[in-house]
């Protein structure tokens, strides 16, 4: 095989942008180059790395078990000239975060004090509240959200499924009628979110259970939902990673979960940054390394993977 590290960078780009309008801008080329480049990787490879329609293009299967090693040749060949030039050697300056106010209070948080540890001189500023921040307007520079994004200028990466469930306070449900099956939830009292508040339309969770259902109590960030189940308010939707810590919150009708995805997301200038890759490194490592958190009930309470 022939390839050299700048075919792989072509079929990053694409990979990421799925245009090669989109790809040819990002690299500073002409769309025939990119279109060049990569059929000659298909023919170097003998294999077709990416399906063209009139909308763009996706990656074919083989594209697919491609791109996660070209990402480890990329992180590699970004390290070499690192180490080389002898910048970033220790990470420093300012990186903004922006999460979802669950995963950065519940989480990230508690987490994000180790990369500290080990670079002194990094400083965090992690935004964990119930909105997105742009990445072009440079409000934050990394962004973790729970949809793919469509934007052309961005780098993302899917970090991890999670789950979602009903869940009780143990006083709420030894009070109330019994719940074995979604019909019996009629009647109950429901915690949610702020229609007209919400920032992504993924998190309408009640509905999926059932469209008759009514919140009596509502917020917009998900921890106050979660302080008002504890309290006894009612029932209401909460991610698995949250209720590993509350003991007091009771799982109901755990066979019906919901399954939502999380996807980090930074613009390519802002990734050439030592400590903005590192970071990113550090958050999805530390999400993988975890991942029964996001994916199984408290004390092997979980319904079949």
């Amino acid at each position: 095989m022939s390839s050299n590290w700048d075919d792989f960078r072509f079929f990053l780009t694409l990979s990421r942008t799925n245009s090669f309008v989109s790809a040819a801008n990002q690299l500073k080329v002409t769309h025939s180059t990119v279109s060049r480049r990569i059929s000659a990787l298909e023919a170097d490879l003998q294999t077709k790395l990416f399906i063209r329609t009139e909308k763009g293009c996706r990656l074919t299967p083989a594209g697919e078990q491609l791109l996660p090693l070209a990402e480890e040749i990329e992180k590699t060949t970004q390290k070499l000239q690192e180490q080389v030039s002898g910048k970033d050697n220790q990470l420093s300056g300012t990186i903004r975060i922006g999460t979802p106010d669950g995963l950065g209070n519940c989480f990230l948080a508690s987490k994000l004090s180790v990369l500290q540890r080990e670079n002194p001189l990094l400083e965090v500023e992690l935004i964990a509240v119930p909105m997105y921040f742009s990445l072009s307007k440079r409000e934050v520079d990394i962004l973790i959200t729970v949809k793919k994004p469509v934007q052309d200028r961005v780098i993302a990466q899917k970090i991890t499924h999670y789950r979602f469930g009903l869940f009780a306070s143990r006083k709420y449900l030894e009070q109330s009628k019994p719940i074995n099956k979604v019909s019996d939830l009629s009647g109950h009292r429901f915690v949610g979110y702020i229609d007209d508040l919400l920032y992504d339309q993924k998190l309408k969770f009640l509905e999926e259970y059932s469209p008759t259902l009514k919140t009596s109590f509502r917020s917009s960030t998900i921890i106050a939902q979660m302080n008002s189940i504890k309290a006894g308010a009612g029932i209401g939707v909460i991610p698995y990673f949250m209720v590993h810590t509350e003991p007091d919150l009771m799982p109901v009708l755990p066979e019906k979960f919901l399954e939502r995805e999380f996807w980090l997301q930074v613009s390519p200038d802002t990734k050439q940054l030592a400590r903005a890759r590192e970071t990113m490194d550090f958050i999805v490592e530390q999400m993988h390394s975890q991942k029964n958190l996001f994916m199984l009930l408290p004390e092997g309470e979980s319904p079949s993977v």
